[in-house]
């Protein structure tokens, strides 16, 4: 395997694999180089996160810094549901938001990404 040590966006370095076809590499590379580190992404989804309710996650850094995406876009999720729900069904929606902002379990989180919503609405039975 071939590593090549490249800077993000961010002035921090990574070292990526730059094994395979050459414009593939090129494009990975450039694409890096464009962005910040996961660390910088990790913290500045923390920040986020925490002004806008969500509770502190468990776990290790780099389950925090793959939870956090994870979880706001399971808020946003419920959020665009709510505005399009039934009157009666709004209760419920708070409900599910309250669960989405409370859940702390950064691994609970990965396992769940594809159907984290649907796991917490069936605890309300929405």
């Amino acid at each position: 395997m071939a590593w090549r040590l490249i800077t993000h966006a961010c002035g921090h370095q990574e070292r990526i694999n730059v094994d395979g076809p050459y414009v593939i590499v090129e494009q990975r590379v450039r694409k890096a180089e464009q962005s910040p580190c996961a660390a910088c992404i990790g913290a500045t989804n923390r920040w986020d996160n925490a002004q806008s309710g969500f509770c502190p996650l468990w776990g290790s850094k780099a389950q925090r810094d793959r939870a956090e995406p994870i979880r706001r876009r399971a808020l946003n999720q419920v959020d665009i549901l709510a505005v399009h729900a039934r009157i009666e069904d709004r209760d419920a929606f708070a409900e599910l938001r309250k669960q989405v902002l409370r859940r702390d379990d950064a691994a609970w989180w990965i396992e769940h990404k594809t159907n984290a919503v649907n796991i917490l609405a069936q605890d309300i039975e929405l």
